[in-house]
């Protein structure tokens, strides 16, 4: 059987210095050491920039070198993404290759010539995919995109992994251009890395078996972190499976040139993220953990990020302007919006993190602003404020502070 993994590696912009070591030293520096000692393994790999620039930051510049490495070896195989980590669909063209643009650039200046000049494939933060981001993925030069298997038809086990799949009318004069690819992820197999079920390799390949598509070709993606830090015990059950002979990891890329014979479907996936449920698409909510219709939350924050988008728009020719852009790149963080889901867990001081990032971006553009616009901005604050403070009242919700807490 041949193994494609990808493991996406992200901390936010916020994250203290005693998170990162945590998370440096019970998974990314094992995850590498476990690459390391076994030169045949392979994976794809996402490394959101803010990470990067996080372990620049504090010390770890070491991992960055090991991971190009491995990268040099052709153990890695790098994607490209959005540098901190927003959810692309609820953004605007421009922002959306804002975001990228600036990632590769920090990516680029760190994994150098394994980076330049940009990977092959992209992975969307969330999976959280719709057809107006994939074109812009593909304008920009990428060949494949990772999805859900969600994504196919709203339903599991539908999707072989023994074919090719390509997005269909992207664009409409679609000219001499490739049809963006597709790799489906299988998500059954890919979740039993999140839990604490599996502790052993007889229960991986169980699981594999009782899929029934993957006999051939097992395609999943999940965090990185939970391989030693959300699960302590996942790192030393990944390692031995890494061990079986009957098991040969393979780069996403690898997977796709496997099946460069294989049949092409056209295919136009449904809007959705690696959480969406069948329920929430069948009600046309694609990403109900970042903006649901029933969450007044969710609602209130929307409404401040799209005024502070406004503004910044509106005021580019104040002299804090250039502050204020990039405290907005930081602010589309997806981790607020997930953290206000609370189902049922929540966290409201990250969502109060990213509520002060916007009010900082008013107060730096306060001298051009209005007073109605001022005081939009404050009522939009107190909203937010009492509805954390109802939900607290209420004990409806678990407050949690990382992952790692949950059971």
């Amino acid at each position: 059987m041949y193994w494609a993994n990808l493991l996406h590696i992200y901390q936010p912009y916020f994250q203290t210095k005693k998170i990162i070591h945590k998370v440096v030293t019970e998974s990314y520096d094992k995850i590498l050491s476990i690459l390391e000692a076994r030169p045949n393994a392979k994976i794809t790999l996402n490394i959101c920039a803010s990470l990067t620039e996080k372990l620049v930051e504090y010390g770890y510049i070491h991992i960055l070198e090991r991971i190009k490495k491995l990268a040099e070896n052709g153990q890695i195989e790098f994607v490209g993404s959005a540098k901190y980590h927003p959810i692309l669909p609820f953004l605007s063209k421009s922002e959306i290759i804002r975001q990228i643009k600036l990632n590769e650039n920090i990516n680029q200046k760190y994994f150098k010539s394994v980076w330049r000049p940009r990977p092959k494939g992209f992975f969307l933060p969330e999976l959280a995919y719709d057809k107006k981001t994939a074109r812009i993925i593909q304008s920009l030069g990428y060949e494949w995109i990772v999805l859900d298997e969600i994504a196919y038809d709203n339903t599991f086990n539908h999707v072989s992994f023994n074919r090719r799949y390509e997005i269909k009318d992207l664009f409409r004069n679609q000219g001499k251009k490739k049809n963006l690819k597709v790799t489906f992820r299988n998500r059954g197999v890919s979740l039993i890395f999140f839990g604490t079920w599996l502790d052993s390799v007889d229960k991986f390949l169980q699981s594999v078996k009782h899929d029934g598509r993957s006999d051939t070709f097992l395609v999943t993606a999940f965090d990185g972190e939970t391989l030693g830090h959300h699960r302590a015990h996942l790192i030393d059950i990944w390692a031995k499976i890494l061990d079986q002979k009957e098991i040969k990891t393979i780069t996403y890329s690898q997977y796709l040139h496997l099946l460069k014979d294989t049949p092409i479907k056209q295919i136009d996936p449904l809007a959705c993220s690696w959480a969406s449920e069948i329920k929430d698409l069948k009600q046309d909510i694609p990403y109900a953990l970042w903006s649901h219709p029933d969450n007044d939350l969710h609602k209130l924050q929307w409404q401040l990020t799209h005024f502070i988008i406004k503004l910044i728009k509106k005021y580019d020719n104040s002299p804090q302007y250039k502050r204020a852009r990039k405290l907005l790149d930081k602010a589309f963080a997806s981790d607020q919006y997930w953290w206000a889901s609370a189902k049922p867990w929540w966290n409201p001081n990250i969502i109060k993190i990213n509520v002060e990032k916007f009010l900082k971006i008013a107060s730096l553009l306060k001298s051009n602003l209005s007073d109605p616009e001022l005081r939009k901005v404050e009522k939009i604050h107190q909203n937010i404020l009492e509805e954390i403070g109802q939900r607290e009242i209420s004990g409806k919700y678990i407050v949690i502070e990382t992952i790692s807490d949950w059971k």
